[in-house]
C-alpha cells in the first residue's frame, strides 16, 4: 500500500493544482481560437451557438474533444466563404478537419502543414484554385486527404500518390477536376488520397 507522508502531501497538492491549472489554461486557449475562427469566418449562422457562455465547447456538435482538448472540427456545409486562417493550428491536438461543402476560396492552404497532428483532412466541394503543392507530403501524420470538386489545375504531384489507396488505376478518373498527370502502377498499398474523381 502506498503510504503518503506529511512531507509528500504538499508536493502532491502542488502537482494536482498545476495539472488542473494546465488543463484549464489549454481549454481557455482553445476556446479563444474557436471564437477567433468564428469571427474570421464572419459568424456563419450555423455556428451561432459558438459563444463563451454556451456550456463547454466540447459539447458542441462540430467539436470532438479527447481529454478535454479539441481533436476534431467538423464544419461541413456551414456556409464558410473565407480563407482558412493560420491560427487554426493553434489547436495543437487537432487530428481531424472536415471543411467539405463550403465556399472556401484561395490556393491550397499550406498553412495547415503547421497542424502537426492532422490525420484526416477533407477540403472537397470548395473553391480552391491553382496547383496541388509539390511539397504536400509536409503533412507528417496525414492518412486521409480529400480535395475533390475544387478548381485545382495542373499536374498531380508524384508525391501525392503516397496518400493513395485504390485498387486499380482505371478507377482514377478526372471527371470532376482539371488535374492531369500519369498514375503509377504501384499504388495499391499506399495511403488514401481522394481528389474527388475516384469512382465509388
Amino acid at each position: 500500500m502506498l503510504k503518503i507522508t506529511t512531507f509528500s502531501l504538499p508536493i502532491l497538492f502542488r502537482t494536482l493544482l498545476f495539472l488542473g491549472h494546465s488543463d484549464s489554461q489549454l481549454y481557455d486557449e482553445e476556446h479563444e481560437v474557436l471564437m477567433k475562427l468564428k469571427q474570421h469566418w464572419r459568424n456563419p449562422p450555423s455556428i451561432a451557438h459558438w459563444t463563451p457562455s454556451n456550456s463547454s465547447h466540447c459539447n458542441w456538435l462540430e467539436i470532438t474533444c479527447t481529454s478535454n482538448s479539441i481533436t476534431g472540427l467538423s464544419l461541413n456545409n456551414t456556409s464558410i466563404s473565407e480563407t482558412i486562417p493560420s491560427f487554426i493550428c493553434e489547436l495543437k491536438n487537432l487530428t481531424l478537419l472536415d471543411l467539405q461543402y463550403n465556399n472556401i476560396p484561395g490556393n491550397f492552404p499550406k498553412i495547415l502543414y503547421d497542424c502537426s497532428k492532422l490525420e484526416y483532412l477533407d477540403l472537397s466541394q470548395n473553391y480552391f484554385v491553382g496547383p496541388i503543392p509539390q511539397d504536400i507530403d509536409s503533412f507528417s501524420q496525414l492518412r486521409f486527404l480529400n480535395l475533390g470538386a475544387n478548381n485545382f489545375t495542373g499536374d498531380i504531384p508524384a508525391i501525392a500518390f503516397k496518400f493513395l489507396a485504390i485498387e486499380k488505376p482505371e478507377d482514377f478518373v478526372d471527371d470532376e477536376a482539371n488535374l492531369i498527370g500519369s498514375i503509377p502502377e504501384s499504388i495499391g498499398n499506399m495511403m488514401r488520397l481522394r481528389l474527388g474523381f475516384i469512382k465509388e
